[in-house]
């Protein structure tokens, strides 16, 4: 019994050992599955994949989506209606395909991208499965798998998409280069480039192989992130093409190294603009000589190596009588034909040059006065036997010759084509078609007049010149308009007159500029008066060269918009030599500043001859009686008389009238009577400078 007992007893020992060891067993293989699936969770978080499955018994979805924190989680059930509903409608029928070839197809695995409406927005998920059990008719029972978000992986795929399509379809050439410039890739503008059949005889040569300065290149791009310069590529056998080469290293994240984008430009085109634009810079366009700043560059290297030579300046005497008379086609012509002429004279052992309007200059090397006074005359014999013919009228040319020598008679360019310049004037004072040296005792009048245009060259490049107002006004002295008028106070000289230095700048093309300063001036003016007493129209005179300058009315038009002026306030004053000069082109030239708002007035009507026809030619707005027609009108009869005539006609036509030289108040009463509007003259007021002018009609303008 006792031996029994004690069997018993040791049997529930042994029984309860082993019940606690399994128990143990149990619980670590519990723990371990409870790590295992924590670390499954954590595994899946990490990925950013979610757990889905898939029951055929009640056509169910369950996810499950991990967080950091394993023991939280966020569930969804639904029915494949349920889950539709989030599903893009476009991509409906893709994921609907390929579950039916999982469920019903006897695929086994199953992947599908699509959009997912998640808080109002679509992402893009990928779906991952893989069929467990299926039943005796080969249907899936039970399916599993992951979700995961690839929105950001989509975006950059498409980003890949979009720069390996530019890379193809660039029509600038394009490489992938290693560090060593070895190339890895290409595109078809760089086979086309290059005239390679196939992108195999590129890859892995060198980019050096396909400049022509293969030194223009580092080996490698160690260092430098970005590289750029102009090279040329070697294109075929005998050809090159230039082009803007662009250098750009980019570290590779994925692979820890590194790779070069290369961009070729093709810069033929631009280098033939640039090369025919330094064409024109140092040629002139008509006769195809040298022009100044050619001259300019001549002159300096001949001055640099300390070489002999001579300066002839030559001024075509006649030729604004060609111009006036046969037009500017003929005068283009006969410009033409001494520029050839002076080519096959002087063209194998020297440079031609010309100057500007009917002035050329050559430069001859180791020449000495004698040849060249020699030389000199033969040319001028050659220009004056040609005849040009205009109708019935047979014209001729000659030509003023002046020479300087260097280093004799200067030792800069400015000096030798300044003392040239004063030789040729001096050969025209002593009676044209005549060659004359260049002394130091010239003339003083002659030595006045070269400085004098020096000194005006000056203050029109410094803007020195100064522009006064002289006012308009009616019967009754009440201010209507005024007109600029230009003013030149010379170191030298002292207050130089406008009949001395405008001549003077028309003739050595200095008028164009001047004519930009009186605009500029008049639309400063104006801004100031209506700020300090309210605006008047200002008339600006403007020669024939500038007038009929290229787009002079555009630019006139943006000056006004520059500085904010209506065009209504300028009033451009023109002469009837501008019809002389080219009727066809100022009547061109006025319909466009009308057409921009400007208002043409034609000045000094009496003082020519054909200012009537030019009534009939234009349709100007203003007219302004040269002072010759006013002058003594209250003493003579005959000169009232026509006046009142001239009046009543230009009165007739619809234009408003001008009288300038109104100088006694006898001609004021006169003019009024006879319904002129505005008058202008020292009765009036004298020009006077800007802050004069506004002090004198603040004063007036005051209450008494």
């Amino acid at each position: 019994m006792d031996r029994r007992i004690s069997r018993e007893r040791q049997a529930r020992q042994n029984a309860e050992q082993l019940l606690i060891e399994k128990s143990a067993e149990l619980y670590d293989s519990l723990q371990q599955a409870k790590s295992a699936e924590k670390k499954l969770r954590l595994a899946l978080w990490a990925c950013q994949e979610s757990f889905w499955e898939w029951h055929a018994h009640n056509d169910e979805y369950y996810m499950r989506a991990f967080k950091l924190d394993w023991a939280d989680e966020h569930q969804w059930r639904g029915s494949p209606i349920s889950l539709l509903k989030f599903i893009h409608p476009d991509d409906i029928g893709n994921l609907e395909f390929n579950w039916m070839l999982a469920v019903h197809g006897g695929q086994q695995t199953l992947e599908v991208c699509f959009r997912f409406r998640r808080h109002a927005r679509y992402v893009w998920v990928r779906l991952r499965g893989r069929v467990l059990h299926r039943d005796a008719q080969q249907s899936a029972l039970h399916i599993v798998g992951t979700i995961r978000d690839i929105t950001r992986e989509r975006h950059a795929e498409h980003s890949f998409h979009l720069m390996a399509s530019a890379f193809s379809s660039s029509k600038d050439p394009m490489l992938v280069l290693t560090r060593q410039l070895k190339i890895s890739e290409c595109n078809e503008a760089f086979l086309k480039m290059v005239g390679a059949r196939q992108k195999q005889q590129c890859l892995g040569r060198s980019l050096h192989a396909y400049l022509v300065n293969k030194s223009a290149l580092p080996d490698t791009l160690e260092d430098q992130q970005q590289f750029s310069q102009e090279t040329d590529i070697i294109a075929g056998k005998h050809t090159s093409i230039p082009a803007e080469l662009t250098l750009a290293v980019f570290e590779h994240q994925e692979h820890g190294g590194a790779y070069v984008i290369a961009t070729l430009r093709d810069i033929s085109e631009r280098k033939a603009n640039e090369a025919r634009l330094q064409q024109m810079a140092m040629h002139d366009e008509l006769t195809g000589l040298t022009n100044r700043a050619g001259l300019h560059d001549e002159v300096c290297e001949l001055i640099e190596v300390n070489g002999q030579f001579s300066i002839m300046f030559i001024d075509l005497d006649g030729f604004k009588l060609i111009n006036d008379t046969a037009g500017h086609d003929c005068g283009d012509n006969a410009l033409k034909s001494v520029a050839a002429k002076l080519t096959l004279r002087f063209g194998t052992q020297g440079i031609v040059t010309r100057w500007g309007g009917d002035e050329f200059v050559v430069i001859l090397p180791n020449a000495y006065h004698e040849m060249l006074l020699e030389c000199g005359n033969e040319l001028i014999s050659d220009i004056e036997a040609d005849k040009i013919v205009c109708g019935d009228i047979e014209l001729t040319l000659s030509a003023s010759i002046g020479i300087a020598e260097y280093p004799m008679h200067g030792d800069t360019v400015e000096s030798l084509l300044q003392n040239a310049d004063a030789a040729m004037y001096q050969a025209k004072l002593l009676g044209k078609g005549r060659v004359f040296l260049y002394e130091a005792g010239l003339l003083e009048s002659m030595q006045q007049q070269v400085t004098m245009l020096s000194e005006l060259r000056r203050a029109v490049n410094d803007r020195a010149l100064e522009f006064y107002l002289q006012g308009k006004y009616n019967a009754h002295s009440n201010l209507c308009g005024a007109e600029l008028l230009c003013r030149w106070r010379s170191a030298l000289h002292g207050n130089v007159p406008p009949d001395v230095f405008i001549p003077l700048a028309e003739e050595h093309g200095l008028d164009t500029v001047i004519g930009w300063l009186a605009l500029e001036a008049a639309c400063e003016y104006l801004v100031m008066m209506e700020v300090e007493a309210g605006q008047v129209p200002l008339s600006i005179n403007v020669s024939a060269n500038q007038l009929l300058s290229e787009n002079f009315a555009d630019q006139a038009l943006a000056i006004c918009e520059e500085h904010k002026i209506s065009p209504q306030w300028i009033e451009i004053e023109i002469t009837e030599r501008i019809f002389i000069c080219d009727e066809a082109g100022a009547i061109n030239a006025l319909n466009r500043l009308q057409h921009n708002g400007f208002k043409i007035a034609l000045d000094d009507f009496g003082a020519g001859f054909s200012a009537l026809s030019y009534l009939r030619s234009f349709a100007f707005e203003v007219v302004k009686l040269d002072k010759s027609l006013i002058m003594n009108i209250h003493k003579d009869a005959k000169a009232l008389s026509l006046v009142q005539g001239i009046i009543a006609m230009l009165q007739g036509l619809g234009l408003e009238i001008v009288a300038e030289g109104v100088e006694q108040i006898e001609y004021v009463a006169l003019l009024h009577s006879a319904k002129v509007q505005q008058m202008q003259g020292y009765f009036f007021d004298k020009p006077a400078p800007y802050d004069q002018f506004l002090a004198r009609h603040a004063r007036r303008n005051e209450p008494t």
